[in-house]
């Protein structure tokens, strides 16, 4: 090729070659980097169906939970009316009294939430949705330690006083349905609440307010959850 004055057609063919194969390579990559996006993008969106699932069942948890310290916030505050003697002690007190000892937590479902970490799609979400689901799971983390406060005063302060200072709660005249049921063949004479003592009880008074401050706290969280998750949900 040299004594034929051929050189500059072998470069031009070898140049040819070596771009033909840079070309292959970038072609191959590019539709490797295809795939994998297309791999990733099916991935998010099973994971958000998920995720939509999990919200779904949140949802239904947290409008139970949110009744649940409205009935919590009537009881407390009846409580506080009839110790302020705005209204009268009835029948109701003791169901009142009873029901304030009951301790609930919200459970979220956080699978869709722990496989998007861990696989980190959470940065390949648009801004806006990755925002309202990283707020939405922190608010969980504050709820939770509001809860772990509200149950904790339950156990070692609220429920041991009230079994100690009220165990006329269970028995067979109980308005509260769990307790009646529980003690409907119970023979045993009632003991009837002796109002006076009741009226003047302020450490039970004290205890009560605890109890209406908790609930109303509570009850903020899981509406502000509530409000979260819709929102979620809405952009899914």
């Amino acid at each position: 090729m040299i004594k034929e004055n051929r050189v500059s057609k072998y470069m031009l063919y070898a140049i040819g070659e070596i771009v033909l194969v840079v070309i292959g390579i970038l072609i191959a990559l590019q539709i490797n980097n295809w795939n994998e996006e297309k791999k990733i993008n099916k991935s998010i969106e099973d994971h958000l169906t998920i995720l939509k699932q999990n919200l779904n069942e949140d949802y239904a948890q947290l409008i139970d939970l949110n009744q649940k310290m409205i009935d919590n916030f009537n009881y407390s505050d009846s409580l506080m009316m009839q110790m302020k003697t705005l209204i009268p002690v009835d029948e109701n007190t003791t169901k009142y009294l009873g029901k304030l000892q009951l301790e609930y937590q919200f459970r979220p479902n956080t699978n869709a939430m722990e496989t998007m970490t861990q696989s980190n799609e959470i940065p390949f979400l648009k801004t806006e949705l990755q925002t309202a689901i990283l707020d939405y799971y922190a608010l969980i983390k504050s709820a939770q330690e509001r809860e772990q406060i509200s149950n904790t005063q339950i156990q070692s302060k609220y429920e041991i006083y009230i079994n100690s200072n009220y165990p006329l709660i269970f028995q067979r005249n109980s308005k509260w349905d769990f307790i009646k049921s529980y003690y409907k063949d119970d023979p045993r004479p009632l003991t009837l609440l002796n109002t006076e003592n009741f009226l003047a009880d302020k450490t039970l008074e004290a205890l009560i307010t605890s109890r209406y401050f908790q609930s109303v706290a509570l009850k903020t969280f899981y509406s502000d959850l509530l409000d979260a998750s819709n929102n979620i949900l809405k952009m899914l």
